[in-house]
C-alpha cells in the first residue's frame, strides 16, 4: 500500500457523524475534527442557539454540511425524531459520538436521589438508548462506528462524583458488550477516556487544591485541551480502526501510566 492510501485510511470523506453534546468543550472539538477529516456532521444538544454558531463555522470554514438537531438525550421519546431528522437530511449515519454528559458534585453520604437520577438519565440511560436508536440503522447497513466518552473515574476512585463515576464505568463496560454483540454487523464500538481537560465542566477546579493535584499527578504536568482529543476521535471512527473494537483509549497526559514521578531525581544516562 502506498503512502497516500495509508493516509486515506484516516479520512472520513462521504461519512456522516452524529455528535451529542456538540455545543462546547470536547464535543465541539471532536465535531470540528470529524468535519476537518471530511465528514458531514449532525450537531446535537439541548439548545439550537448554542449549536448554530458551530454549524456556521463548519460550513464556512471547512466546507462541510452541518445539521443542527436540538434535543435532550435524557428524554427518550426525542431519540427517534433526532435519528429521523439526521437520516432525512443525509440518508445515512456512519459515526455516533456519545459525548453528552453532566455532573453533580457532592459527598457520597449526602448525595441526593434526584441528582443521581439526573446524572444517570443523561450519561448512561440516555446514551445507551440513543445508541440503540442509531445502532438499529447501522445494523441494517451492516457498518458503523460508535465512540463513547468515558472518564478517568472509570479507573480512579475520586471523591464527590459518585453518580458520574458510576455512569462512566458502566458506559465503558457497555462499550465492550456492544463491541461483541454488534461485531457481526461490522459495527466497531470503542471509547475514549479523557484525562483532565480544560472545559466548562472542569473550569471550577482552576485555582483549587484538586487542580494542583491533577497537574502533580499527570506526567505531562498540565491539563489537556479539547483539540487534543480530536485526533483520537477521528482515528477510532476512520477505516484505519476497522479491526479495533471494544477498546478504551486513555487520552490523559500519562496519568494512568504512573504518577508522583517528579519527587524522584532523574539523572540522564549519557
Amino acid at each position: 500500500m502506498d503512502a497516500k492510501k495509508i493516509l486515506d485510511l484516516f479520512r472520513l470523506d462521504g461519512k456522516v457523524a452524529v455528535v451529542t453534546g456538540a455545543s462546547r468543550g470536547l464535543g465541539k472539538a471532536m465535531a470540528i475534527g470529524y468535519a476537518a477529516a471530511g465528514a458531514d456532521v449532525v450537531l446535537c444538544g439541548r439548545e439550537a442557539t448554542t449549536l448554530e454558531p458551530l454549524a456556521d463555522e463548519i460550513r464556512s470554514g471547512l466546507g462541510r454540511r452541518a445539521l443542527v438537531v436540538p434535543f435532550d438525550i435524557a428524554q427518550l421519546p426525542s431519540h427517534t425524531g433526532a435519528v429521523e431528522r439526521a437520516l432525512g437530511e443525509f440518508g445515512q449515519i456512519d459515526v455516533l459520538l456519545n459525548n453528552a454528559g453532566m455532573n453533580v458534585r457532592n459527598a457520597s453520604h449526602e448525595y441526593l436521589p434526584e441528582d443521581w437520577d439526573r446524572v444517570l438519565d443523561t450519561n448512561l440511560k440516555g446514551a445507551f438508548f440513543f445508541t440503540q436508536a442509531v445502532g438499529k440503522h447501522m445494523m441494517e447497513r451492516r457498518q458503523g462506528k460508535i465512540l463513547n466518552i468515558s472518564s478517568m473515574t472509570s479507573y480512579l476512585g475520586l471523591p464527590t462524583v459518585p453518580a458520574y463515576t458510576a455512569t462512566k464505568a458502566a458506559l465503558q463496560q457497555l462499550t465492550r458488550l456492544l463491541a461483541v454483540e454488534w461485531a457481526e454487523y461490522n459495527i466497531q464500538v470503542n471509547a475514549i477516556a479523557p484525562g483532565w481537560i480544560h472545559t466548562e465542566m472542569t473550569a471550577p477546579l482552576k485555582g483549587t487544591p484538586r487542580y494542583d493535584w491533577v497537574v502533580s499527578k499527570t506526567p505531562a504536568a498540565r491539563f489537556g485541551e479539547p483539540d487534543e482529543l480530536a485526533g483520537a476521535a477521528v482515528f477510532l471512527c476512520s477505516p484505519a480502526a476497522d479491526f479495533i473494537t471494544g477498546q478504551t483509549l486513555a487520552v490523559d497526559g500519562g496519568i494512568l501510566a504512573g504518577s508522583d514521578w517528579r519527587k524522584y531525581r532523574i539523572t540522564p544516562i549519557e
